[in-house]
């Protein structure tokens, strides 16, 4: 399950930008590593952050071109 490694790194940079405030949306571009979709990586991201800050955020996911992920922008609560 590729999905959860990039899930778990996601959260890991999430919540170091985040600190304790609570996360709305996460918006990320996705690689084409050919493993990971945008519906997996919502499923494994939604188990990884069960309990944190970030539970119920929105993933906005963009499929991109090349094997690198990363994390755009996040939204969090004021």
């Amino acid at each position: 399950m590729h999905e959860v490694g990039v899930a778990r790194e996601i959260l890991k940079l999430t919540l170091d930008k985040a600190g304790n405030k609570k996360v709305k949306s996460i918006k990320i571009e996705l690689g084409d590593d050919g493993h990971t979709t945008p519906e997996t990586l919502t499923n494994a991201f939604q188990m990884v952050a069960k309990g944190s800050v970030a539970e119920e955020a929105r993933l906005e996911i963009r499929k991109v071109l090349g094997l690198e992920s990363r994390v755009l922008e996040l939204e969090v609560e004021k």
